[in-house]
Formats: C-alpha cells, sequence, structure tokens
C-alpha cells in the first residue's frame, strides 16, 4: 500500500494487477464453461485458449502476491473491526495462491494425459511423460482447486453480505481498488 492511499485503500498498481486478476479469471471461466458443452473433437482450440489464458491468470497473480507481501498491511476502514478486514484479506489471499498454483497442477495433468499443450500458438515439448496416476493425481488436484476457488468466492461475498449487515460495510468495497 502506498503512502498515498487512504484507509484500507489500495495503491494503483495493487489496484490495476486487482482488476487484471479478475477480468482475466472471468474469461477463464467462460472458457471453463464452454469446454464441457463443446463436442470432443471441437474442443482443441478451447483447450490452448484455457491453457494460455490460465497462465496469464497465474502470472498476475503472482505479481499480485508479490505486490500484496512487499507492501504493508493496510488499515480497515473505519467500520471493519481489524479481525473482520483481516479475514476479507486472508479469503483474497487464498484466491491468489490457489490462482497462482492451479497453473503449474494444470500443465502437470496436461502432460500426465497426453495433451498438446500449446501456449499462445506455440507447442510446448511435454516436460512430463504421460501416466495414468499422474493424469488422475493431478486431474482431480485440478478440479478440486476449481472448486476450491468458487467456494473462496461464495465464503467472501457471503462474508461480504454479512459485513455490511452487521458493521454497514458497503459491498463496493469488494470491488478491486475498493477498500482491501
Amino acid at each position: 500500500m502506498s503512502d498515498e492511499s487512504g484507509s484500507g485503500q489500495q495503491s494503483g498498481i495493487e489496484t490495476k494487477l486487482g482488476w487484471l486478476v479478475a477480468i482475466t479469471f472471468i474469461v477463464l471461466l467462460w472458457n471453463i464453461i464452454q469446454m464441457p458443452r463443446t463436442v470432443l473433437e471441437e474442443r482443441e482450440p478451447l483447450m490452448f485458449f484455457h491453457y494460455s489464458l490460465g497462465l496469464i491468470v497465474s502470472i498476475i497473480a503472482a505479481v499480485r502476491i508479490y505486490w500484496w507481501l512487499r507492501e504493508p498491511t493496510p488499515e480497515p476502514p473505519g467500520e471493519l473491526p481489524v479481525a473482520s478486514f483481516g479475514f476479507n484479506r486472508a479469503i483474497l489471499f487464498a484466491l491468489l495462491l490457489v490462482f497462482a498454483v492451479e497453473t503449474v497442477i494444470g500443465f502437470i495433468y496436461a502432460w500426465g494425459a497426453g495433451h498438446d499443450v500449446v501456449l499462445f500458438g506455440v507447442h510446448l515439448p511435454a516436460f512430463i511423460a504421460k501416466s495414468e496416476p499422474l493424469r488422475m493425481s493431478m486431474g482431480y488436484l485440478h478440479s478440486a482447486l476449481g472448486f476450491y476457488y468458487l467456494m473462496l468466492f461464495v465464503i467472501w461475498f457471503v462474508f461480504g453480505i454479512y459485513q455490511k449487515i452487521r458493521y454497514g460495510a458497503g459491498l463496493k468495497r469488494l470491488f478491486p481498488g475498493s477498500s482491501v
């Protein structure tokens, strides 16, 4: 948090990184929803888009985590207790952490399943040999983390509603650039 930011406010870079993570993840979520609804023979371009966009989300989340750890912890907005504010930050940090590691697990799963991995039109060689145990373990973990970040979103939003009711903290503060 920079010195010119107010209580509970993010710096400009943190705000931009937050919006980049949010927007790229929403596009990735659309991609995730479309894949099972697409005929198997036509799914490959969606998979390649998924790999590329997943990498972008992962990199932006990792940069955001770096920025998060680099800056001092902000003060909570006046209406929120420190513990309540800290819980919100913990949920968001866990969400960013999942986004940052999900891609690595996804690539290991893809190579273990024998899939071609194409990033931005460039075919990557398989760095890991095809393996059924690897495909199963990493595939389940990749899926479980997907459900985990959806659960984190729900907890974050429900807790935001609770904070609105209990402390009068506005829901707008849950967006990047508002109160952290």
